[in-house]
């Protein structure tokens, strides 16, 4: 198995997942993703009872609760601890999957899991033609042709189109009319916030993790 020398846990390298295979980038993130859907089932429960919460006058917000602004705070608290804990314990399954169904060997896994040390055969052609170091500059580079464009438009991609978008419609609007609610606009923009900013907050987080990689690999190359 030829090796991409890089000491990042796969669950949090955004750049060598870059030169997967896409059937292996989708195989190695099925789980994870699963999992932080998964995930958000306690946060609804949550918020259906907060809804219900005793001292909230009939038709008005959560913040209309003399303790509005700490519910939120551990609402959105909740929610991001459930959604870290749902996407690690994706990965875990990960590797407990290929011992168990595929016998890996203990060091292959933490080589591949917890280095990004990767099989040969996951990559796509172009990287997997190259060997060890290579391989690592070729992620570099397309990393620095990615941030080119800026971090506003990365986040604005990633995180509020790529994340926040779709967690919006699945939190507030399909569960509305899953529950035979109207979508009352002043609920929708309100929603919109919540979520797109979390979309927001998400694709910061990358953006940060990406240029950490980054400098990581660069150093490891003495670049």
């Amino acid at each position: 198995m030829r090796k991409i020398s890089t000491m990042t846990p796969l669950a949090f390298n955004s750049l060598v997942p870059q030169n997967l295979r896409l059937r292996f980038q989708v195989a190695v993130s099925a789980l994870p993703l699963a999992c932080m859907l998964l995930a958000l089932g306690p946060s609804y429960f949550f918020a259906q009872w907060l809804e219900k919460l005793e001292g909230i006058p009939a038709q008005t917000r959560l913040l209309d609760h003399p303790a509005g602004r700490m519910w939120v705070a551990v609402f959105l608290s909740a929610l991001v601890l459930q959604l870290l804990l749902g996407y690690l314990l994706g990965w875990l399954l990960n590797a407990l999957l290929v011992r168990w169904l595929w016998r890996w060997p203990v060091d292959k896994i933490r080589a591949v899991y917890l280095h990004s040390q990767v099989p040969v055969v996951w990559l796509k052609p172009a990287a997997a033609a190259l060997s060890g170091d290579r391989v690592a500059i070729i992620a570099v580079a397309r990393w620095e042709r990615e941030r080119k464009t800026g971090a506003l438009r990365y986040v604005l991609r990633k995180g509020l189109i790529g994340w926040g978008l779709p967690l919006y419609v699945f939190m507030y609007g399909v569960q509305t009319l899953l529950r035979g609610d109207a979508l009352v606009p002043e609920e929708a923009l309100r929603n919109a916030v919540l979520w797109l900013g979390c979309g927001a907050v998400f694709g910061t987080v990358m953006w940060w993790v990406s240029e950490f990689n980054y400098r990581k690999l660069k150093a490891s190359l003495g670049l």
